[in-house]
């Protein structure tokens, strides 16, 4: 159950409007999950391509990004599950890659997760993020 428990904190939803992490509403922390929140330093807005936004392109997916736990950068940022549309896919891996997070608090895959397989080895965080583009 705290394996569980660690892995449901860890689930993130899109913040759309912030800069910091200081400056989220109340609803925005529960959703990005309290324990990540407590330490993202830096959540650039994400941006709904123009493009889209004209043609009324939305979709939902997944990213998964790799948090390098030392220096609380991330160093890859992935779709797991498109919105189905190939720019908004793009404008969410930009956004996402520019997080950072106060380096040494996120725990790592190893640490979570001992019996977890990762050829990237155990010392990075994972954070699956659900996204949602919507008009």
């Amino acid at each position: 159950m705290p394996a569980l428990r660690a892995l449901l904190t860890s689930l993130i939803v899109i913040v759309c409007t912030t800069a910091r992490a200081d400056r989220l509403s109340p609803e925005q922390l529960n959703a990005i999950g309290k324990e990540a929140a407590k330490f993202l330093v830096y959540a650039p807005k994400l941006d709904y391509p123009i493009a889209a936004r004209a043609r009324h392109i939305t979709g939902s997916g997944i990213v998964v990004i790799r948090i390098h736990v030392k220096t609380g950068r991330v160093v890859e940022a992935r779709i797991g599950r498109s919105t189905g549309h190939a720019t908004l896919d793009q404008a969410a891996v930009r956004a996402f890659s520019q997080w950072r997070f106060k380096p040494g608090a996120l725990k790592p895959i190893g640490e979570i997760s001992p019996w977890r397989h990762d050829p990237f080895g155990k010392e990075d965080a994972l954070l699956k993020i659900p996204v949602n583009f919507v008009m």
